[in-house]
């Protein structure tokens, strides 16, 4: 049945756009047939409802693509404030037009639409499959992401504000590894990625580098992609990801919550000695290794280094939590739910 669903609309959207050109049409019955596959695999036809939108809408909706609309630059595309007519202001995110993106856009796709149930995950609305590379439609956010606040000197958060959103992020990554029936791991958290709605609570965005792991595999392998600084160690030498590599990629963000500063010119200050993790020669060619100090040297940077806008036992139970969860070794990492029931602890501080 949900086949039908998917064919219905992107055979919809064929009839009302016959006009355009046939790589127009090509696109959209591959990247179709790409998005239906991707949907059984993940989701075995268990998603979210969304529309499947016409180019020419989504040009509509933003002028064109009009720069003086982008809200967010990345290096692999640029997000859009747009306007849909009934569906008002919403987030169009066009990536770069290349042909090894599809995969990852069809992912995208795919996996949103498996959890945009979560109040705490960016909600997908729809996509644009007739573009060489799918575009994809999500719900409107308003406040930009954490990153600027954390990094802009005019936009202040204050701490009740910090730790209510690291307490929405962990819940909402430990929805993606046990919300489900296999885990999801996000394999891209980081302050970029987590947008603010108009509450300032937090959204978590992003899905094209996530993967899910095979049953009975605790781990999935594979290409090393992301933030310098938020990949855990052992995924950078291994490829391997898995929960703890969430979790290493969660403390990162907690350390730039903390101290205002990137993480990996934290792991870089904070150690204490030259030695670097081990890299494969294919991630030594996209990653610069960083220096991962001690748990103990780590937390002596960070109780120096404090954004101190709370009460001291408050801070210290962070930064504690936070050297935790990057401890080099993963089994000595906290699993994300206990990680989230601290965090609660600490609100009430």
């Amino acid at each position: 049945m949900f086949l039908g669903k998917l064919m219905t609309s992107c055979l919809r959207g064929e009839r009302t756009t016959s006009y355009k050109s046939s790589c127009s049409e090509i696109s959209s019955l591959k990247n179709g047939g790409l998005l239906v596959e991707e949907l059984i695999r993940i989701s075995n036809g268990d998603y979210n409802p969304f529309c499947v939108f016409s180019e020419h809408e989504l040009k509509q909706a933003t002028k064109d693509y009009d720069q003086n609309l982008v809200l967010l630059l990345d290096d692999n595309y640029s997000l859009f404030q747009g306007v849909l007519e009934n569906r008002g202001v919403v987030l169009i995110k066009k990536t770069n037009d290349h042909d090894e993106l599809v995969e990852y856009c069809i992912r995208e796709i795919a996996i949103a639409a498996y959890v945009s149930t979560n109040r705490n995950l960016v909600k997908l609305l729809g996509c644009c499959l007739e573009s060489k590379v799918p575009i994809i439609v999500f719900e409107y956010v308003p406040n930009g992401n954490l990153s600027a606040y954390l990094q802009e000197e005019k936009l202040i958060l204050p701490w009740r504000c910090k730790v209510r959103i690291a307490a929405q992020v962990a819940a909402a990554i430990d929805y993606l590894h046990v919300g489900k029936s296999r885990p999801l791991i996000h394999r891209h958290v980081k302050t970029g990625n987590i947008l603010l709605d108009a509450n300032l609570n937090a959204k978590l965005f992003d899905f094209g580098l996530s993967l899910e792991i095979p049953l009975g595999e605790t781990y999935v392998q594979a290409l090393v992609e992301g933030t310098i600084g938020f990949i855990a160690p052992e995924s950078v030498d291994t490829g391997k990801f898995n929960e703890k590599t969430d979790v290493f990629a969660f403390g990162a963000t907690l350390i730039e919550i903390l101290t205002g500063l990137e993480p990996h010119d934290v792991f870089i200050q904070a150690s204490s000695t030259d030695r670097f993790p081990s890299l494969t020669p294919a991630a030594e060619s996209s990653l610069i290794p960083v220096p991962l100090p001690t748990r103990r040297d780590l937390l002596v940077f960070l109780k120096s280094n404090l954004i101190n806008d709370a009460k001291q036992n408050a801070l210290n139970a962070t930064a504690e939590l936070a050297a935790r969860c990057v401890d080099v070794l993963p089994e000595k990492r906290p699993m994300i739910e206990q990680v989230a029931k601290e965090l609660r602890q600490i609100q009430n501080m």
